[in-house]
């Protein structure tokens, strides 16, 4: 479930749906129509749960009918790490084709794998010294599971892409997007926890030429049911 209110300064908005889907139209001022069709815009996008309390490492993402090309690096390249027996980060975006490196920073071995439909692969059991032999490419747009076969409260998530436009919420429940070309757009919101189809929701909007606007949205969140970490054990052990 979301709702969806519209943020403005010094501009109006207007909100609409159509065919029981949400159709967002990001205006600004008449003046501001006026800019060439080649300028692009910044978007702010709030999200929060029931409560009202800030929704973190949410990823949202623009699509559209025309590509986008991916402008960042870190959107085709990426590195989760293994410290103090967690995955860091906890969510990880990638365009389609991009890959994952999977280091090992902590003294004791870690053993990592997906059995997600959008990638299936298993690394062997290895420690710091082969930290940099595991490098995964994900080709298939899509939320890639991954876990440590030793400990099971070990979980991050990779989402694949099919634009450049992803972007995943911090602290704040915010999610910045920029330079986005203006036209016609699916907004995608994905949360772990997000209580819909395969953990997403989209959105259609409009964002027209000009400055920098803001969206809010809240989300409905199932509860927490990851597994929860061990105590701590012998050091010189897997654990």
């Amino acid at each position: 479930m979301v709702t969806s209110n519209m943020i403005f300064t010094g501009s109006r908005s207007t909100s609409l749906h159509e065919k029981g889907r949400a159709l967002l139209l990001i205006a600004v001022s008449s003046f501001a129509l006026c800019a060439p069709l080649a300028s692009a815009q910044q978007i702010v996008i709030r999200l929060l749960d029931d409560d009202g309390t800030a929704v973190r490492d949410a990823v949202v993402e623009l699509l559209s009918d025309s590509a986008v090309a991916p402008t960042s690096l870190g959107m085709q390249e990426a590195e989760i790490d293994q410290q103090n027996k967690e995955f860091v980060p906890t969510v990880t975006t990638l365009v389609a084709g991009g890959s994952a490196s999977f280091p090992n920073s902590d003294d004791i071995l870690h053993h990592v794998y997906s059995f997600s439909s959008a990638k299936t692969f298993d690394t062997p059991l290895y420690g710091s010294d082969a930290s940099s032999e595991y490098r995964e490419m994900f080709d298939v747009p899509g939320v890639v599971e991954i876990g440590c076969n030793i400990h099971d409260w070990m979980l991050a998530y990779i989402y694949v892409g099919e634009s450049g436009l992803m972007a995943i919420s911090d602290e704040a429940g915010e999610a910045q997007l920029a330079n986005i070309p203006p036209g016609e757009y699916r907004l995608r919101v994905w949360h772990s926890r997000l209580d819909a189809p395969k953990n997403s929701i989209e959105q259609d909007i409009v964002i027209a030429a000009g400055g920098s606007e803001a969206v809010e949205l809240t989300l409905e969140l199932a509860r927490d049911r990851r597994v929860r970490r061990a105590p701590s054990a012998n050091r010189k052990r897997y654990r």
